[in-house]
């Protein structure tokens, strides 16, 4: 399956056409995402390096560290500015990537939604969001034959249904997972191909809210499972680096006592981010669907249904 997508017209309206390229976000956000009072910050500049994988930090100085992000509540949720004001920012941001030699295309709506995640700061937008495209570019376009080492787990896979809020859901069925025998590589390209297609289903849905739900069934887990590499990557690279803002809560069902010792050492790394991981009971997830809807492993198997 191609990693480009399509989305849905942008919300805020400008006068000018859109440049080309893959559609990867959508600014559109709907009721379900709070309005947060915006801040200017430092400006801020990047540089980037030609490993698709390596870590953002070593290549770009956007301080982005989970110490000196905002504050992060129980959902993370991106800011919003007024339509005069997103629309300025719109207009200065492609100003500096237009002046940028080489930068990759990129629609309205990823500007738009980089410009909120920087709240309103166009420096840091541009220099984030340029980051972004030339991380995407150098990765390429991913099918499912790239990451079939991966989906053949069958443990970590995007939801048929968005959830009672328009969020599109990650499933990760954590006893599946065995890290002794995953390919890290394709691991880590499958988590772009799920989120790109998060955000491909709620860029068609009239109700998607541009965020994600990630439901993770720990029933079973062991030290065979824990994946501390990529559960970094993806938590520290993918969901803030690279999709900003994009993935607003995490619900750990029935956790075991097996995982404390392994939580303990990845809640420091992620930092203010580990406040969106919710230890929950599959009542409490089941609340966000509509009936019927739910992920299979809520309710059927071992302790379920």
């Amino acid at each position: 399956m191609s990693a480009a997508l399509s989305a849905t017209a942008c919300a805020v309206r400008v006068g000018r056409t859109r440049r080309a390229g893959p559609v990867i976000a959508r600014a559109d956000v709907h009721a379900t995402e709070r309005t947060r009072p915006l801040s200017r910050n430092p400006s801020c500049h990047a540089t980037v390096g030609s490993t698709p994988f390596s870590h953002p930090r070593a290549r770009h100085d956007v301080k982005t560290h989970a110490s000196s992000e905002e504050t992060v509540g129980d959902k993370v949720v991106n800011a919003r500015g007024s339509a005069e004001e997103e629309a300025l920012g719109l207009a200065a941001v492609r100003s500096r990537l237009d002046a940028t030699e080489g930068c990759p295309p990129v629609d309205d709506e990823t500007v738009i939604w980089f410009l909120r995640d920087r709240r309103l700061d166009v420096d840091a937008a541009a220099a984030k969001l340029e980051a972004f495209l030339r991380w995407r570019q150098a990765l390429g376009p991913i099918s499912e034959t790239d990451i079939q080492a991966s989906l053949s787990e069958n443990a970590a896979y995007v939801h048929p249904h968005l959830d009672k809020e328009g969020r599109a859901v990650i499933v990760v069925e954590i006893s599946k997972h065995v890290l002794k025998n995953r390919n890290l590589d394709a691991a880590q390209k499958h988590a772009v191909w799920a989120v790109e297609r998060c955000l491909s289903m709620m860029a068609d849905s009239e109700k998607g809210s541009g965020g994600i739900y990630a439901v993770w069934d720990m029933r079973g887990f062991s030290g065979a499972n824990a994946d501390l590499e990529l559960a970094k990557f993806c938590i520290l690279d993918v969901f803030r680096e690279y999709y900003p803002k994009r993935l607003t809560q995490v619900a750990a069902v029935d956790s075991p006592w097996q995982f404390k010792p392994i939580w303990a050492i990845l809640k420091p790394v992620i930092g203010k981010y580990s406040s969106v991981v919710k230890f929950c009971k599959v009542t409490d997830v089941l609340d966000n669907f509509h009936p019927g809807e739910a992920p299979a492993c809520l309710t059927t198997g071992a302790g379920r249904g």
